[in-house]
C-alpha cells in the first residue's frame, strides 16, 4: 500500500513538474511570437487547470504530501522562469547581433560601390584626364570626398556599439561623393559618351 501511495505522489509530482514548466515556457516565450499580451494569462490559467487539481487532491488524500507538491509546483515556476528568460534573451542577443551583422554587411557593401566609382577616376586614364578635380583633394569638395571615406573605413570595422555612426558615415560618404561627382562631372558640362558608359558601369 505504502509503495503503491508513493508510486502515485512520484507520478502526480511529473505532471505537476511538466506542467509548470511547459507553462512557464510558454507564458514566457509565446507572448512575443504571437504578438498578443493576453496569451500570457491564457496558458498561465490553462496550466493552473491542470496543476491546481493536481495539488488539491494530494492534499485531500495528505496534507503534508500535498503542501510538498505545491511548494515543487512553485520551485519549478521559479527555476524554469528564471532558466527561460535567460534562454531567450540569450536568443534575442543572438538574432540582434545577425541582423546588425546583415545591416554592417550591406552598409560596407555601399561603402565599396562609393570606392569603387571614385576609384574609377584615377584608374581610368581619361577620365583622370577629363575630371582632374576628382583626385584632387585641394578641391573642397574632394577634400570632403576624403574625410567621409577616411571617417567611413575607421568606423568599418568598429565595435556593435558603433554600428549607428557606421551607417551615419557610409550615409555622408554617399552624400560627399555625390557632391564631389557634380562638381567635377556634371558641373563642367556634357561628359563624353565612352567616359561616361565606363564610369557608369557597375
Amino acid at each position: 500500500m505504502v509503495v503503491e501511495a508513493v508510486a502515485q505522489l512520484v507520478a502526480v509530482a511529473a505532471v505537476v513538474v511538466s506542467a509548470t514548466g511547459g507553462t512557464a515556457w510558454l507564458v514566457k516565450s509565446r507572448p512575443a511570437l504571437e504578438k498578443d499580451p493576453d496569451s500570457a494569462f491564457w496558458y498561465g490559467f490553462a496550466g493552473l487547470c491542470i496543476v491546481a487539481p493536481a495539488v488539491l487532491l494530494t492534499t485531500a488524500a495528505n496534507r503534508w504530501a500535498g503542501a510538498a507538491l505545491a511548494a515543487l509546483a512553485a520551485a519549478t515556476w521559479l527555476f524554469c522562469a528564471r532558466l527561460f528568460a535567460q534562454v531567450l534573451a540569450s536568443r534575442a542577443t543572438i538574432r540582434a547581433r545577425q541582423l546588425d551583422d546583415a545591416v554592417r554587411h550591406s552598409l560596407a557593401a555601399r561603402q565599396d560601390a562609393v570606392a569603387l566609382r571614385w576609384s574609377r577616376f584615377e584608374l581610368d586614364p581619361a577620365a583622370a584626364i577629363d575630371f582632374p578635380d576628382m583626385s584632387d583633394i585641394r578641391v573642397a569638395e574632394t577634400a570632403l570626398l576624403a574625410r567621409a571615406m577616411a571617417k567611413a573605413e575607421a568606423l568599418r570595422y568598429g565595435p556593435e556599439q558603433a554600428l549607428a555612426g557606421y551607417r551615419e558615415a557610409v550615409a555622408a560618404l554617399e552624400q560627399a561623393y555625390r557632391r564631389a561627382e557634380w562638381a567635377a562631372v556634371e558641373g563642367r558640362g556634357q561628359v563624353s559618351g565612352d567616359v561616361a558608359a565606363r564610369l557608369a558601369s557597375p
